[in-house]
């Protein structure tokens, strides 16, 4: 029951920031700060934490958008002091000129415990530009790996 409310109510403060960013953009005609903007490199933070039952996706990313609509992402992190991966897709439904709302699906490969572990995870996600190369990121989403869990991720991103 705790994991259905914790994602009820991170999909609700992900909808209320959509909104209200979506708002802002459409009250001034602005330039579209993410045209053309299709490789970029950035930090991201991935709750939960603990393996094996998360999906690790902590590290240094990098995101090419492709077309401004179809994205592909690799993440690099450690879990149990070993190098681990996270490859992912995105498809943006919501392309305006400060924020992007997209979906996506990825797999992690990691260790634990001396097992290859590789969860998998279906996300929802907003990239709110504050420059032309500069973008924040917040994702909520669900891990499968035997339970689904709820996954939740901060990032900045520095595009080219």
């Amino acid at each position: 029951m705790r994991t259905y409310r914790r994602l009820g109510l991170g999909a609700l403060l992900a909808l209320v920031i959509a909104v209200i960013a979506v708002a802002a953009a459409q009250a001034q005609p602005l330039e579209d700060l993410s045209r053309g903007r299709g490789l970029g490199v950035g930090l991201e933070l991935t709750a939960p934490f603990a393996p094996p039952n998360t999906f690790p996706a902590s590290g240094l990313a990098g995101r090419a958008w492709i077309a401004d609509l179809f994205g592909v992402e690799a993440t690099l992190f450690v879990v149990d002091q070993a190098p681990s991966l996270t490859a992912r897709a995105f498809l943006k439904y919501l392309n305006t000129t400060l924020v992007d709302l997209y979906i996506g699906t990825g797999v992690a490969f990691f260790g634990s415990g001396g097992m290859l572990v590789t969860p998998l995870q279906v996300v929802t996600g907003i990239e709110v530009r504050l420059t032309p190369r500069l973008a924040l990121i917040a994702e909520v989403g669900l891990l499968f790996r035997g339970v689904s869990e709820v996954t939740s991720g901060l990032g900045v991103h520095v595009y080219f």
